[in-house]
């Protein structure tokens, strides 16, 4: 009970830990990969592949088995020292101890023993792909938690801008210098922005909601992370071909596609084999004791009996099959069109991951100079908006044409926060393609 208890209080306390200080990216994926259900899955998958490995090596050597028996007969059975027919009442009892080994099986049990192995290492492969998708999916997540928090932030300036702009309109409305029909469109610029910081703390909300989905954090839970995302160094590939070159030697995927095929041939000798004859080897070692309960006296004592009855025996079997009902050319078949199929699919993979690759690489190219250019944007747009308002105060422009400047500069904001966050992305997933992990 004391234990439980204990354990209860390091709980909360880790808990109110985690949420008490800001997560950053890698705290959330390294988070999400420690409680994936998917994740868990797969490592009991792989816990299962360990033991067919156990199994396997354990199959290659002598099985051993023992057995004791006892019969207690009454009235008429055979007397086993004269093997004459008695009626009276008997005992018996046996002991035994027998082992058999495969000599030879077409090298199917060493073939089994290799796929297992190829299971084991296509397992691990599958338990890491498993766990980067996670940690995937969850900086997707996380980067929609940052994209609205930072939107929420763009929206509540605009909307600060326009109440200041609204408050000057209507003062120059007081003093004749603006007319009901300004008032008016800026009333409509003000709302629109208040309408806009409505949906973007909706969406923020929503994407708190599935940051935790796939984090498998409690929804009830507060959750904060760290928005500050700057842009890392460049990663390590020089090269596009040098990055799909590496990908395509060491992915996970690529990895995982390359065992099952491996498995596959395996499994297909395995098939092979059953046409080969076995050869097994049978050894056992036996023992008696009888006693007739109306002529004890008769009989040898227990210890006699047991050292007088001893019996062994080797034996030596040769199976050759001749006919199975076309069992074994059916497993053959499926075991060539299981291994034909495992290298159509790891040619689907080596395709699919190389043009994967190549369009990160792409991407992050372009993206790089769209950040710079959104940079500038963003400069040459706030100055255009805050010349406009000087503009606009002194009645130079018109509502109109300061809403176009507002819009703008909101649209080059909000494009920029997006490809910088894309561009971060991008970066971590090239150094990912270049056998860096993704949690740092």
């Amino acid at each position: 009970m004391k234990k439980l208890i204990f354990s209860i209080l390091v709980s909360n306390f880790l808990t109110l830990g985690v949420s008490a200080e800001k997560l950053t990216l890698d705290d959330c994926m390294r988070y999400a990969v420690e409680n994936s259900t998917t994740v868990g899955q797969k490592k009991l998958a792989l816990d299962d592949r360990k033991a067919d490995q156990a199994e396997a090596i354990g199959s290659l050597f002598p099985s051993i088995s023992a057995s004791v028996g006892g019969v207690m007969n009454f009235g008429r059975g055979v007397d086993p020292a004269t093997n004459s027919y008695t009626n009276v009442t008997t005992f018996s009892n046996s002991y035994g101890l027998s082992g058999s080994m495969k000599l030879f099986d077409g090298l199917q049990s060493i073939n089994t023993l290799r796929a297992t192995k190829v299971a084991k290492k296509m397992g691990v492969a599958e338990t890491e792909l498993a766990s980067d998708e996670v940690a995937m999916k969850t900086m997707s997540a996380y980067m929609d938690v940052v994209y609205y928090t930072e939107a929420v932030v763009i929206a509540k300036e605009h909307l600060e801008a326009s109440r200041k702009t609204l408050e000057l309109v209507r003062r120059q409305f007081d003093l004749g210098m603006k007319s009901s029909a300004d008032v008016a469109e800026i009333e409509s610029q003000e709302a629109n922005y208040d309408y806009l910081l409505i949906t973007e703390e909706n969406n923020l909300a929503l994407a708190y909601i599935k940051l935790r989905e796939i984090m498998n954090y409690p929804q009830g839970q507060p959750l904060e992370i760290n928005t500050d995302i700057s842009i890392e160094a460049l990663p390590s590939a020089t090269s596009e071909q040098d990055l799909v070159m590496y990908a395509l030697e060491y992915n996970p995927r690529i990895v995982a596609s390359r065992y099952a095929t491996e498995k596959s041939r395996i499994n297909l000798a395995r098939a092979k084999g059953a046409f080969s004859p076995s050869l097994y080897l049978y050894g056992g070692y036996n023992t008696s004791y009888f006693i007739d309960f109306d002529n004890k006296a008769s009989y040898d004592a227990f210890g006699t009996q047991f050292r007088n009855n001893r019996g062994s025996y080797v034996q030596l079997s040769l199976s050759i099959p001749i006919y199975t009902g076309l069992s074994r050319q059916s497993s053959k078949r499926r075991a060539q069109n299981a291994y034909h199929s495992a290298q159509l699919e790891q040619q689907s993979v080596q395709q699919a991951v190389e043009s994967e690759v190549s369009q990160t690489w792409q991407e992050m190219q372009g993206l790089s100079k769209q950040y710079v250019q959104g940079q500038k944007k963003v400069s040459a747009s706030q100055l255009a908006y805050d010349i406009s308002a000087k503009k606009f105060e002194n009645g130079l422009i018109s509502t109109l044409d300061l809403q176009t400047a507002a819009n703008t500069l909101l649209q080059a904001k909000s494009d920029k926060l997006r490809t910088r966050l894309q561009y971060f992305i991008k970066i971590r997933m090239v150094d990912y393609y270049n056998g860096l992990s993704l949690i740092r």
